[in-house]
């Protein structure tokens, strides 16, 4: 399936009727070029309500909400002209109108058209085949538009890059019913719910007076439950849009100040490892130092002294040994006591002539020459200049440390003073994010009950039906039905879990190619409610709203990649601000993989600055048409390019 052309006439900033002409080429992208207000959102706006109408999710504006009233009449108290263009409105026109002609196996085209006055509008939409014949209108088409492409799956298809991150933020009811719609199990819901409704009119018709009133009794207790249970899930959707924008602000914010406090983390640290080493390294100096001091600093100073000892060294103690004579005195009487008296005085003689030498008159302790001699050796080889200098310079090191330390310090302080306000912040969604969860955990008790008593009042229903047809034909037709909604139901299980794991194949084969290199979150699954859960490289989970908007979008591109192709649809694929928030290096890779493999057609809405980028020189040969948009105040045109003179002309 492809557009062949698509007409505006008088939608939003398109004045009168602008038609696009697609060729049908082999090279599957346009790009549809132009700044911001210029007509792209009009242009993507335009055709999703051409298929499908105005549907709930263009009522949303940032944080205008509009009726879908105001949204095609225009509201002054919301400052919203509507969807007439402001000019064809002031020149008096009233008829606004999309024409989107498609190639398909049985080409047809689609026309809707409204008839606007001040308080009121018509809406028309009709099918026609090439002759212009009229092949349904308004109900009849809009289920053929529906059955072409569903609503659900035009969500997949149609989307702004910026804004895609919000597909891995849907709530999981949301995702898991867009999930069973494209993949076409909803057909198994229905089949209950009619299932359910038949039984409801076997007890209206066939169940006697007393038990009608019971039935519907419960019925109307059914309805305020089941309209309670709308109300909730309303309510919590929008409740978990709030967590989500506050885990997007908290996420960001938590960014911004770890990128604060390790600014200057690293360097502080290295800059007090340095300085400890330089403090060990000036004490193992001082300490050489005292030494030096203490034995060789007279040498160094006195030369006069130091061949003195030199000398004293050479002459008195090279090989020789000396002892005092006080010990050898005390020495000799310890060795007379010891001997016969009559001998004693032979003795000394012999004594005094062996220890009273000519060194006698000397007084070295006990000196052990080698010992001496090796000292007096070591201190000749010590650098006391180097040492001296080495001092001086380590204390010049170790200033600059300290002023570096001291500046990295004050940095901290003044950062932190600097983003005082955003410490405050952090507090505060930190506690709003507490709140919240708190109030969503308790809409989901809520609904839980709800959906419990929900469940009793249908058996309460069923239960009625059995005992009022007892041997009944009724009675065969209700469990005839309860065995149907039974089959139904295992059966929608059972497929799903075939399905889940070919299309978790499918989203992780294009998440692969899609993340780039050191990309923390590994791998996608799906379980069996089709939740979206990641995981990192060690199976561990990941919290997927903590994530940053460029990896949400990496991991809904993939999802969107991943069903486009499981799905086997050809299906054209519009995407405004193509890049989004995406880094440099994901930018690339969504330009060379995604966009050129997404469908048979791929139009892309790019702003000038978008096709700055590299990646965009990739396409060229992908390219079959490019179209210029401008803007006159509230009325777009456009230019078509000549493609080849185009992209020669920017990237050459």
């Amino acid at each position: 399936m492809k557009f062949s052309t698509i007409t505006i006439k008088n939608f939003f900033s398109y004045q009168g009727e602008i038609i696009y002409r697609f060729d049908d080429s082999n090279k599957p992208i346009t790009l549809i070029i132009g700044e911001n207000g210029f007509g792209k959102t009009s242009f993507i706006n335009s055709i999703k309500i051409a298929l499908h109408g105005v549907t709930k999710d263009l009522l949303s504006i940032g944080e205008l909400v509009l009726t879908k009233s105001d949204f095609i009449l225009g509201s002054h108290d919301k400052n919203f002209s509507g969807l007439l263009n402001r000019i064809a409105k002031i020149n008096g026109e009233n008829k606004a109108s999309v024409t989107i002609e498609v190639l398909d196996d049985e080409p047809f085209i689609i026309h809707r058209e409204f008839v606007i006055s001040n308080t009121s509008y018509h809406e028309h939409l009709s099918i026609k085949d090439r002759d212009d014949t009229i092949l349904y209108e308004d109900i009849e088409a809009q289920d053929f538009i529906n059955y072409k492409i569903s609503p659900t799956l035009a969500k997949f298809f149609f989307f702004d890059g910026e804004k895609i991150q919000t597909i891995a933020d849907f709530s999981k009811d949301e995702f898991r019913q867009m999930l069973e719609d494209v993949l076409e199990l909803d057909i198994y819901d229905q089949l209950i719910n009619d299932s359910y409704n038949v039984i409801k009119k076997i007890n209206k018709n066939e169940l006697d007076p007393e038990l009608q009133k019971r039935v519907l009794k419960h019925e109307e207790e059914l309805n305020q439950v089941q309209e309670q249970l709308t109300s909730l899930t309303l309510k919590l959707e929008e409740e978990s849009l709030v967590l989500n924008e506050l885990l997007q602000d908290q996420s960001e914010l938590d960014q911004k100040l770890s990128k604060l406090k390790s600014k200057y983390k690293k360097p502080l640290e290295d800059a007090k490892r340095k300085f400890n080493e330089v403090i060990n390294k000036r004490s193992d100096l001082l300490r050489e130092f005292k030494e030096v001091t203490y034995a060789q600093l007279p040498l160094l100073l006195s030369q006069k002294l130091k061949e003195k000892i030199t000398k004293d060294i050479s002459e008195n103690y090279r090989g020789n040994l000396s002892i005092p004579k006080n010990i050898i005195d005390l020495k000799k009487k310890e060795f007379l006591s010891m001997i016969d008296e009559s001998q004693q005085a032979q003795i000394e003689k012999i004594y005094d002539q062996i220890f009273n030498t000519s060194n006698s008159k000397l007084s070295v302790l006990f000196a052990d020459s080698t010992k001496i001699e090796l000292q007096y050796e070591t201190f000749k080889n010590i650098n006391f200049v180097k040492l001296l200098d080495d001092l001086v310079s380590i204390k010049e090191e170790i200033n600059t440390l300290q002023t570096e330390i001291h500046d990295y310090e004050h940095n901290i302080q003044m950062d932190q003073k600097e983003y005082e306000q955003d410490f405050k912040r952090v507090k505060s969604i930190a506690e709003k994010v507490g709140s919240q969860r708190s109030k969503i955990e308790d809409l989901k008790a809520e609904l839980e009950w709800l959906k419990q008593v929900e469940k009793n009042i249908k058996l309460e229903i069923g239960r009625t039906s059995i005992q009022d047809h007892q041997n009944s034909l009724a009675k065969l037709k209700v469990e005839a039905l309860e065995s149907a909604i039974k089959v139904a139901a295992e059966m929608k299980l059972k497929i799903k879990e075939d399905k889940r794991e070919l299309l978790e194949e499918s989203i992780n084969a294009k998440f692969n190619l899609l993340k780039k290199e050191g990309y923390e979150a590994n791998y996608i699954k799906l379980n069996s409610d089709f939740n979206i859960n990641i995981y990192d490289i060690n199976h561990r989970p990941m919290d997927i709203l903590s994530s940053s908007s460029g990896q949400k979008q990496i991991i809904a591109t993939s999802l969107i990649w991943g069903i486009s192709e499981y799905i086997s649809e050809e299906i054209p694929m519009i995407i405004d601000t193509p890049l989004g928030r995406l880094d440099e290096e994901n930018q690339s890779l969504i330009l060379t993989q995604f966009y050129p493999n997404a469908s048979s057609q791929v139009l892309i809405l790019p702003t000038p600055s978008e096709l700055r980028h590299e990646g965009f020189k990739s396409l060229i040969e992908e390219v079959s048409q490019v179209f210029l948009l401008s803007n006159g105040g509230s009325a777009t045109s456009i230019s078509k390019q000549n493609t080849h003179d185009f992209f020669s002309t920017r990237y050459n």
